[in-house]
């Protein structure tokens, strides 16, 4: 059954007339009879009853035009929704991100988006293993994903948004609050408040610990961030933080070991891109990204595949 072989048949039901039918459809008569004749032995049924001078629904035909008219008024619908998203005056996109960018990078960036377009829906996804956004992206599940850098997996496009230092946060009245700068190593005695094993900050505190010498004496693991800020500012212990993260808390003292840094991008599949929606967005957070003078990278990273 093909599609204009149902316009047909819409077309001579309403006219009651294969000459007028033929004529609003532009079309030689004895091709429109044809096609309805094909219609007809498609369904297996007589459409129509030809008469002198006109022509009227069967029993069979009446049954069947309901279902051609909505087939019909569905596809212009799915037409003008096309429409619309390559418009952008509606669609979808579905964003992943870290808990820390969600809060502090991403709000400006929606905030322009929605002004921009307002009918597009953007999906937050929040987790705080960079890994899963990757093998997600990849995946179709989401569009694009604002993560720890680099990008391990092949065929993904990519771009650093944010190079942060990384910073501790110490309780009121700890000797290091209100110096200019710690290294790492004089952490080496402290009790940690981190994220739990599995996080993408716990992996970073770990690291850079590992990286200084030392393993970090853990006396408090939490899957809140907030909970990370709580329990430093009550005195239980210290915390390593990207600044991004460490935003509102009482006393931060920067890092000052070269290594301690948190490289923010996003990572996007190339087909993804062919949504008008998902382009736009990406467009959106590269120029939020690059007129912030506070979040501009001190080199920024070439976008492509990695």
């Amino acid at each position: 059954m093909e599609l204009h072989q149902l316009r047909y048949f819409v077309a001579v039901a309403r006219e009651g007339s294969m000459t007028a039918a033929a004529s609003s459809l532009f079309l030689a008569q004895p091709t429109l009879s044809i096609q309805i004749r094909k219609l007809e032995q498609e369904v297996g049924a007589k459409l129509f009853e030809r008469l002198a001078r006109r022509v009227v629904l069967t029993a069979a035909g009446k049954a069947f035009l309901e279902h051609a008219e909505r087939a019909l008024a569905e596809l212009e619908r799915g037409r003008e929704r096309v429409a619309d998203v390559v418009g952008l005056r509606q669609g979808r996109v579905a964003v992943g991100v870290l808990p820390s960018v969600a809060a502090h990078l991403l709000p400006a960036v929606l905030a322009e988006f929605r002004a921009e377009h307002p009918g597009v829906t953007v999906h937050l996804v929040e987790n705080d293993v960079s890994r899963d956004f990757e093998q997600l992206v990849q995946a179709g599940e989401l569009d694009v994903a604002v993560t720890r850098m680099p990008v391990t997996l092949a065929g993904l496009g990519a771009r650093t948004l944010v190079r942060e230092p990384i910073v501790a946060l110490v309780p009121p009245g700890h000797p290091l609050a209100g110096r200019a700068g710690v290294a790492l190593r004089e952490l080496a005695d402290e009790g940690f408040v981190c994220m739990r094993s599995g996080y993408g900050l716990r992996e970073l505190t770990d690291q850079l610990c590992a990286e200084a010498g030392f393993v970090p004496r853990v006396v408090i693991e939490t899957g809140q961030l907030s909970i990370v800020h709580g329990m430093v500012r009550s005195g239980v212990g210290v915390a390593l933080l990207p600044r991004l993260a460490a935003r509102g808390a009482e006393h931060v003292v920067p890092v000052s070991d070269p290594h301690a840094r948190r490289e923010l991008g996003v990572v996007w599949r190339r087909s993804a891109q062919e949504s008008p929606p998902v382009a736009a967005f990406l467009d959106r957070l590269l120029a939020t990204c690059d007129g912030a003078s506070e979040l501009r990278p001190a080199a920024r990273g070439a976008a492509g595949a990695r």
